[in-house]
């Protein structure tokens, strides 16, 4: 954070005419570096911060913020006989838990789909890099499985897209703003800023944050995980205390 508000200033004090001189850089950090999700937990908005040196008025930002990739299964619902069952499963290793995306354009006036594809940049190019489907999914078509993770993502608002989210400041700052839902996965994200300049990326730079628990959500956390058959059994144990409780109250009435 310090080095980006440091050149922001160097930036800042420099004439407009010499940045297209420049080699293009670009630096930017999150105002959290890390972010605790307790029992209050009902969202954060999170801003990123940035300078650019050697702007132009041709070049667009693009900020996408990356959360930790998971396993899943996706299954195909098919009616058979009258009844609707899940069938075709299918194992997609690493899929985002996590997607935003902010831009000072729209997507698809800053770059063609092939060079968003070739830089992995976008929801549909993440999910064909990333979710890589297992061995038994080489000769299906997995655009509809695919299709299904975005829109379960979406659902949730675990992928989103802000078109024109990234605002282009004067002498080259920029700032971008980007929410994380009540149901936001822990673990450790990236936040990756690209300067595009005729379509093309020129200059990129990251920056880590990390999404975890605290507080008694910390406690329960680290037990269900630490201790997964007495976690169950507490639970089990907390659920016929809770019905013997309630049949109690209930029979004196």
């Amino acid at each position: 954070m310090l080095a980006a508000l440091v050149l922001a200033l160097a930036l800042q004090g420099q004439p407009v005419q010499s940045l297209p001189q420049e080699a293009p850089g670009i630096v930017a950090a999150l105002t959290h570096e890390t972010v605790e999700i307790r029992e209050d937990f009902a969202g954060q908005e999170l801003i990123l911060y940035g300078a650019t040196r050697g702007l132009t008025i041709r070049d667009e930002i693009v900020v996408v913020l990356r959360g930790p990739g998971r396993d899943l299964r996706v299954m195909r619902k098919e009616r058979n006989f009258g009844i609707w069952i899940n069938s075709a499963p299918l194992e997609f290793d690493e899929v985002p838990s996590y997607y935003a995306i902010a831009t000072s354009l729209p997507l698809n006036e800053i770059a063609t789909p092939e060079e968003l594809a070739n830089s992995g940049i976008g929801l549909p190019a993440t999910l064909a890099i990333t979710a890589a489907p297992t061995i038994e999914a080489t000769a299906r078509d997995v655009s509809p499985y695919l299709a299904a993770i975005a829109r379960s993502g979406e659902r949730n608002n675990l992928y989103a897209s802000a078109q024109r989210g990234v605002e282009v400041l004067d002498g080259g700052l920029f700032r971008a703003s980007l929410s994380l839902p009540p149901l936001t996965p822990v673990g450790n994200y990236v936040a990756e800023v690209y300067l595009f300049r005729d379509g093309r990326v020129i200059a990129s730079r990251s920056a880590r944050l990390r999404v975890e628990k605290a507080g008694l959500e910390r406690l329960i956390f680290e037990f269900a995980h630490d201790w997964p058959w007495f976690y169950g059994l507490f639970c089990v144990v907390l659920a016929m205390l809770a019905g013997y409780v309630a049949n109690v109250a209930f029979s004196r009435r």
